[in-house]
């Protein structure tokens, strides 16, 4: 499964495995930049990496409520 997540003006696309709950690798397209992640924690470590520590804290509930919806 693939999710493009729109946060802080970025775009980052994020590609579930089918074998394993919350295992994957996400990408930011504008510099090809991709890490993997083995679970849920790791996923919001990644992104907030991405995005930047001090955007992190306004955009932090918003990715929690978005990946709840995924009821992995």
């Amino acid at each position: 499964m693939e999710y493009r997540l729109f946060v802080a003006n970025q775009t980052l696309h994020i590609v579930f495995d089918d074998a394993r709950k919350w295992s994957g690798h996400i990408l930011r397209p504008t510099d090809g930049l991709e890490a993997s992640f083995s679970n849920r924690m790791c996923l919001e470590h990644l992104i907030e990496g991405l995005i930047g520590r001090r955007a992190w804290p306004q955009y932090r509930s918003q990715v929690q409520t978005i990946l709840d919806q995924f009821h992995m």
